[in-house]
């Protein structure tokens, strides 16, 4: 058998060497030589930092990498972006090529947004392209509206400092520091108060513990007392108490009519009470009644011309 000489073994590792670093190297850039990917097309005005090996993702998942970045023409500034996408990812007619922040630190990428179809795009097609509003831009467009507001904000809270600086003079803080002394000495003296005191306080204390000890050794006395209150107020309510009250009520205005009526004269009873004429008239006859009956007594036979057996007295 031949031997293989060393240099073709020279030239084939060389050769081999190559090849892994050419392989590598595209590797590196986002390409794999030995496996299935489609290319696509994007032509943007501006990429905001996008290089090439970025990612470029479906719903967040990776699915390729930027290939290459070029420009199409010194003169128009725009750009043309290859991307290399899994084959096994059909994108719809009308997807847009997104390009927007990787992370909030760094980095950018581009994020598929599906479209509707019909059909989709086919190996080296054109697809169209943007470029998302940065969450920097963002911040700076929602924050515009109020550099207005911060302005006079600050323009207000500088004015509120000036004149807290004018307040704040060599008086104003002697006061401070007597007043915080005064709260010193009122401190010390309520310490003082309550030191003296403080075996009155354990006093009142001690009797506040045995005031609640013995309400509760009696807790199921108060209870049958409560107990008690509560039938007592039920028989009240049971009693009808309101409408004795209004019976009672309704008497007495009767009775007050009543006196009224007899201190007016009003009524008989009135006007025997009030009268004097009546009086007398009435003290008259009752005299005069009084000598009939007497009279009526003593001579029976000047009223009576009768005789119980039907005959006459002879002597008449």
């Amino acid at each position: 058998m031949k031997k293989i000489s060393n240099e073709v073994k020279v030239g084939a590792t060389a050769l081999l060497t190559i090849l892994v670093f050419i392989w590598l190297y595209n590797f590196l850039k986002g390409k794999d030589l030995f496996s299935s990917k489609v290319q696509y097309y994007v032509v943007y005005d501006k990429v905001g930092g996008l290089a090439e090996s970025s990612p470029v993702e479906v719903n967040g998942y990776k699915v390729g990498v930027v290939q290459s970045i070029k420009f199409i023409d010194a003169r128009s500034g725009r750009l043309l972006v290859v991307l290399s996408v899994d084959k096994n990812f059909r994108l719809p007619v009308g997807t847009i090529a997104e390009i927007t922040t990787a992370t909030l630190i760094a980095g950018m990428k581009i994020q598929f947004v599906y479209g509707e179809g019909p059909g989709t795009y086919n190996n080296r097609d054109t697809i169209p392209g943007r470029l998302a509003e940065s969450i920097i831009t963002r911040f700076e467009s929602e924050l515009a509206p109020l550099s207005d507001k911060i302005i006079h904000f600050i323009l207000a809270l500088d004015s509120v400092v000036s004149s807290l600086s004018e307040i704040m003079n060599n008086d104003f803080k002697k006061n401070i520091r007597e007043s915080v002394a005064g709260l010193s000495g009122t401190a010390q003296s309520l310490h003082n108060v309550v030191g003296s005191k403080e075996s009155e306080l354990k006093e009142i204390l001690d009797n506040i513990n045995r005031f609640t000890a013995m309400l509760s050794e009696n807790s199921e006395k108060m209870s049958s007392t409560f107990s008690s209150l509560e039938s007592v107020a039920d028989t009240l309510a049971a009693a009808d108490i309101y409408g004795t009250a209004e019976n009672l009520k309704q008497t007495l205005e009767k009775t007050s009519g009543l006196l009224e009526n007899l201190s007016s004269g009003r009524g008989t009873a009135g006007q025997l009470m009030t009268n004097d004429s009546l009086y007398t008239n009435l003290t008259n006859s009752l005299a005069s009644l009084d000598l009939l009956l007497q009279d009526l007594k003593a001579n029976p036979r000047k009223y009576v011309h009768f005789s119980l057996f039907g005959r006459k007295n002879s002597s008449e």
